[in-house]
């Protein structure tokens, strides 16, 4: 971590602005309370606090590469203390030759001079003081950014892993629902079930394609559904009714990949299972308020016994949607006496 007052040119110009003040200030001192010619003060005034500017910066280096973390208090105390006596030192001495080779033969401010200089002492010692806080600020400042900066990398790492582990949960669970669906088409319908190994592959190789993407067009994703329909069409056949209505505009939108699967498996599962009636699936998309929103809603028989089921599918669209947007109110479902339905809110502005 280099010096800021060096390496960051809005704190050297800082820097060197303070600096000017306390020499004006120590002119005018000199000049008008203590009384010293003018010449006397300015070259005083310059030579003293540019030196300390100096020294000032010098001491940085005592700052940043001692370990104060691993001291107590005492210790940290004694080292400055010791080290502002060496500094002051040598800036007192330093400065008192200057002075005296500068402006020989001025024995009245030379008495002046060295009658001064426990005051220049103690004043030196607080701004050493000024100097060393500032530069326990700033490192602590930048420290705590460095923290915060690598917290958030983390929480995005975890945040990208866990969704990359709901959408991986998503592919096996449609994986082996298909399977167990081409299973027991084998025996009874091979003709069915070979039509569907076909384009259960073609969906698979589909989703591939988007797995590394976030994002993906709603179109695309759209083309997907039509995919998994089909494969679903095969088992279902006139029993499996699906419509959609969309606006023009949505289809440019962006959305999660591999969101509505779940929703179509969902709605499918609990209507078309468990009712030997056409069900009807009914896609509404539209756009409000800067958000796409996206309503499944499928028909189900009311007195047919409840499916039963672990909610993998819409417990991980909630995941994810909360994982992406950070919102937790983007996923509602809505249970009537002979329908259901689950509206997603996916906003647009950040995408």
């Amino acid at each position: 971590m280099p010096n800021p007052f060096i390496s960051k040119k809005e704190y050297s110009i800082s820097y060197a602005l303070v600096w000017v003040l306390i020499i004006g200030t120590h002119l005018a001192v000199l000049y008008f309370y203590s009384q010293q010619p003018l010449l006397e003060s300015v070259i005083d005034a310059v030579v003293f606090n540019i030196l300390f500017a100096g020294l000032g910066l010098s001491v940085w280096y005592a700052v940043r590469y001692y370990d104060s973390s691993q001291s107590a208090p005492l210790d940290v105390f004694l080292y400055h203390f010791g080290t502002a006596a060496i500094a002051l030192s040598c800036w007192l001495g330093i400065g008192y030759f200057l002075i005296s080779i500068s402006m020989p033969g001025f024995e009245k401010y030379k008495e002046f001079l060295d009658n001064s200089m426990i005051w220049r002492g103690i004043s030196g010692l607080l701004i050493y003081s000024v100097i060393v806080l500032i530069y326990y600020l700033y490192i602590h400042s930048e420290d705590l950014k460095l923290r915060v900066e690598k917290e958030a990398k983390l929480k995005l790492q975890v945040r990208e892993g866990e969704i990359e582990r709901l959408k991986n949960q998503i592919n096996p669970h449609f994986l082996f629902n298909s399977l167990n669906s081409v299973s027991s088409l084998t025996m009874s319908k091979p003709d069915a079930a070979r039509e569907m190994l076909v384009k259960l592959s073609d969906f698979l190789r589909y989703s591939l394609e988007f797995k590394e993407n976030e994002l993906t067009l709603l179109s695309s994703e759209l083309d997907h559904i039509e995919h998994y329909l089909g494969i679903e069409k095969v088992r279902f056949g006139d029993r499996l009714l699906f419509s959609i209505q969309i606006h023009s505009d949505c289809k440019s939108c962006r959305v999660p990949n591999m969101i509505l699967q779940p929703l179509i498996e969902n709605a499918i599962k609990h209507g078309v299972y468990e009712s030997i009636e056409p069900v009807e699936i009914r896609a509404d998309i539209r756009f409000e308020d800067e958000s796409l929103v996206i309503s499944i809603k499928n028909t189900f028989d009311p007195e047919a016994a409840p499916r039963k089921g672990k909610g993998i599918g819409l417990q991980n669209v909630s995941n994810r949607m909360s994982l992406i947007y950070q919102a937790d109110n983007l996923v509602h479902v809505k249970k009537g006496f002979d329908d259901f339905e689950v509206v997603l809110y996916i906003p647009q502005t950040s995408n």
